[in-house]
């Protein structure tokens, strides 16, 4: 084996591409010169996201969809197919949140938070092992889970069933495909400061509680999240699937 990280001529699809951890991620395939499919419903974000992937030495195109729909996820499905034959990584990372006591969720925000954090991760990765990964002998799915979905979070219902449900989604897929030479993981990052916390971590009392629970004393950055997946994209993880990769400067370590 060696043990060069590249992903030249690999072509990898990114959902939730067009800010935050999926830039970061689509940005990190792209340096180690990887096509990197964007996907996300914003158009206009993920033309910003291809280019900072070419400025880093990959090559990028974009594919503005819903995946709540599941005819969305088809046309996406079936665009890879007919323009580039094979897909060698799919990465999972779309995600919604909401932050409220759980008395006052609606059922309108229960349905849209885990249809994108979870329905939309299982349909897409089962079509694309059906119709590429699987005909084609080998794939890599990473998921991205959350901490969310190993630990209780308050005010975080709808949000941590739905990465829970990604946490077991993983397992059960990962056992499922490797037969078939598919490995399926996850990472779960832990407070990564990105849109989706930005109004939450506001209150500097909810911020200086997540600090000094987190033994590394801070919120992480997108780009740390990162190095995770390429670990669990590449031939360095072939002997691993149905895991998932704990990225939280120790939190569920401690156990918190």
């Amino acid at each position: 084996m060696h043990y060069t990280l590249s992903f030249k001529d690999k072509i990898v699809a990114v959902t939730g591409a067009s800010k935050g951890i999926g830039r970061s991620i689509a940005v990190g395939f792209g340096s180690l010169r990887a096509h990197v499919i964007l996907i996300s419903r914003t158009s206009e974000l993920l033309e910003e996201t291809a280019t900072m992937v070419r400025e880093v030495g990959g090559t990028a195109s974009v594919i503005s969809a819903d995946l709540n729909q599941l005819d969305e996820i088809q046309k996406v499905v079936s665009e890879i197919k007919s323009t580039f034959k094979t897909l060698d990584v799919l990465v999972n990372n779309a995600g919604i949140s909401k932050r409220k006591p759980s008395t006052e969720i609606t059922e309108i925000e229960w349905d849209s938070i885990l249809n994108t954090n979870l329905k939309s991760y299982f349909f897409m990765s089962s079509m694309v092992a059906e119709q590429i990964m699987i005909p084609q002998g080998y794939g890599k799915i990473v998921n991205t889970a959350s901490i969310g979905g190993i630990v209780g979070i308050t005010r975080s219902a709808p949000y941590s069933s739905s990465k829970g449900g990604v946490v077991m989604l993983t397992k059960v897929l990962g056992c499922e495909w490797a037969k078939h030479n598919i490995q399926v993981n996850a990472v779960a990052p832990a407070y990564i400061r990105t849109e989706l916390i930005a109004k939450a971590i506001e209150n500097k009392e909810f911020l200086e509680t997540i600090e000094n629970r987190t033994p590394a004393r801070r919120l992480g950055e997108p780009e740390e999240v990162v190095g995770g997946v390429l670990y669990l994209a590449s031939h360095l993880a072939s002997y691993v699937t149905g895991q998932v990769l704990a990225i939280d400067g120790g939190l569920t370590a401690y156990g918190v």
